[in-house]
């Protein structure tokens, strides 16, 4: 099976794509951080050991966001017994420690969900919408909105910050060092010339 895994930086978030799924995960002005698919619901399953480094170093970021969240979710005494200890207003569904998932709704759209699970070999990143298709409007693209402030998931925005900080610098190096083997290329190809002159 093909592995055509990639991740640019843009402007303002970064682009992942791998055979077909493709999806970007952006920082607005505010701070909050997006998760985008413009083809409807999209699943990407990147690999720790894959032979493409890039699409390694990526899996690592992801797989250090979901440490992070269920750490700071056993810590604080959020995963503990409701009957026990009290309820946390935390979504119900937000962090499955036995199917190893993670999953957030939007904080601007409730259908529309981000989840993010991992297996011993892969994470696999899901964006997806329950909306009716027939009924939605033209646009194809489902946003997950992980809010700075206000959002039903109280602060655990903090760790996606960090996590997008992580991958934008990633995407970051990964162009830059492309852009150096560029120009290397075309100045080794014209010192040939010249002497070929």
């Amino acid at each position: 099976m093909e592995n055509n895994f990639k991740i640019e930086h843009g402007h303002n978030g970064v682009i992942i794509e791998k055979n077909g799924a493709k999806f970007s995960v952006e920082q607005s002005p505010d701070g909050d951080i997006w998760f985008n698919s413009i083809h409807g619901n999209t699943e990407l399953k990147m690999y720790f050991y894959s032979r493409n480094i890039d699409e390694c170093n990526s899996t690592s970021i992801f797989a250090e966001l979901i440490d992070k969240l269920v750490d700071k979710y056993i810590c604080s005494g959020d995963f503990a017994d409701p009957i026990l200890y009290g309820f946390n207003l935390l979504p119900n569904d937000f962090i499955d420690i036995n199917s190893r998932t993670i999953t957030w709704h939007s904080d601007s759209d409730l259908n529309n969900t981000l989840q993010l699970r991992i297996t011993d070999y892969s994470i696999i990143v899901s964006i997806t919408t329950n909306k009716n298709e027939q009924k939605r409007n033209y646009s194809n693209t489902i946003k997950v909105r992980i809010r700075t402030s206000g959002s039903d998931y109280g602060t655990y925005y903090q760790e996606f910050i960090e996590f997008y900080n992580e991958l934008y610098k990633l995407a970051y190096q990964i162009e830059s060092t492309q852009n150096l083997t560029a120009s290397k290329n075309k100045t080794q190809k014209a010192k040939k010339l010249s002497k070929i002159k």
